[in-house]
């Protein structure tokens, strides 16, 4: 379908080769493709030994979902000198594992194919198993990332682990590194609307996009002065419907000045074809958006805004104890239970009824 999307899209998107260059998974992602291809998933279990436990077979399932992946995208990768066609790989549980178990469970999943991107969640422990990771070569993609301080503990981390590769005599030159802001979760955080009542200030969906711009443009700065080759990669992108019922999308209307990855849902997708087809293309920033004094006047009264915005203003401890962290790993969990529960049920009556995540 690549090529038919790209030509539907504004040229922008378009005019280059590769520009739909990956692909991405976590828990929820592999459940739901699990149970909606359940035929499919009941025959490869039936081929494991009936004697493994079902942790175990859910796990298997999990990395024979990564490995179709990773083959289907290989020959771009190959193609592309291994600069495209890379999928990115979530530990499953790592928002509740140390250290050690993050390196050992990331070790496994870049083993699974060579255009594998390790995908390590922005914890405390998460950044010291980035640090190991990029040590052994692998390439990363730190998601659950929602704040300034997020982002420079894994810039410190990448630039770490890059060097004691290069004492180890370990090649990175085709490794690849991203950091994931979760920029649409940022905003719908129910604690931020909290805080703002709580100091009877009235929060709008204006507001809430503002305060997203500001802490990807303040993200965007840190990656400049650190000059790695690590990129800022927009996911969780939502689309706005104004007054007069017309559709817009902040996340990619006032973004791109600087270098910007986005990850693509179906419905992003269908948004920018939709408006291609009506004569009006979207289109990155060319320039950066400057936001409004008086709104980040009445953002840093809150204290959820400021803890995004601010490097350091939250300790590398309370990580993962974000709001938008804890909302994020809830959904990464529900979509392993579901897998697990399907695994358990394989052999029986179908799974029915068990919901689906919402669109992130």
């Amino acid at each position: 379908m690549s090529d038919y999307i790209a030509h539907l899209f504004p040229e922008v998107f378009s005019r280059q080769a590769g520009d739909i260059s990956g692909a991405t998974t976590n828990p929820s992602l592999i459940s739901r493709t699990v149970l909606e291809n359940s035929a499919k998933w009941r025959d490869y279990l039936a081929s494991l030994s009936l004697s493994l436990p079902s942790a175990e077979k859910a796990r298997r399932v999990y990395d024979q979902a990564i490995v179709e992946g990773a083959n289907v995208l290989y020959p771009s990768w190959v193609g592309s000198a291994r600069r495209h066609g890379w999928l990115s790989a979530q530990i499953d549980g790592g928002e509740r594992m140390g250290e050690g178990m993050l390196v050992a469970r990331g070790l496994q999943l870049a083993s699974l194919a060579p255009n594998v991107m390790v995908k390590v969640p922005g914890s405390e422990q998460g950044y010291r198993a980035i640090e190991q990771l990029v040590a052994e070569g692998c390439s990363v993609n730190n998601t659950f990332c929602f704040t300034v301080s997020q982002v420079a503990a894994c810039l410190k981390a990448i630039h770490n682990g890059r060097l004691r590769a290069q004492v180890q005599g370990v090649n990175t030159d085709h490794a690849r590194y991203v950091i994931s802001f979760m920029i649409g979760r940022l905003g719908a955080e129910p604690e931020f609307e909290g805080q703002a009542r709580q100091r009877r200030l009235h929060l709008t969906a204006a507001d809430r996009r503002w305060a997203e711009l500001a802490v990807y443009q303040a993200m965007q700065a840190l990656l400049r002065r650190w000059q790695t080759p690590a990129r800022l990669l927009l996911c969780s992108l939502k689309i706005d419907t104004d007054v007069r019922g017309r559709e817009h999308c902040w996340h990619l209307q006032r973004t791109g000045a600087d270098a910007t990855l986005y990850t693509m849902t179906p419905q992003i997708l269908e948004f920018l074809i939709r408006r291609q087809q009506q004569g009006q293309p979207i289109v990155p920033a060319r320039d950066w958006v400057q936001v409004p004094k008086r709104v980040l006047n009445r953002l840093m009264a809150i204290p959820y805004f400021n803890q995004a915005y601010f490097e350091g203003d939250l300790a590398p401890s309370e990580f993962s104890r974000h709001p938008a962290f804890i909302t994020a790993s809830r959904d990464a969990r529900d979509g392993q239970e579901r897998l697990l529960a399907f695994v358990k049920n394989a052999h029986g009556a179908p799974v029915n009824g068990m919901p689906m995540e919402r669109a992130s």
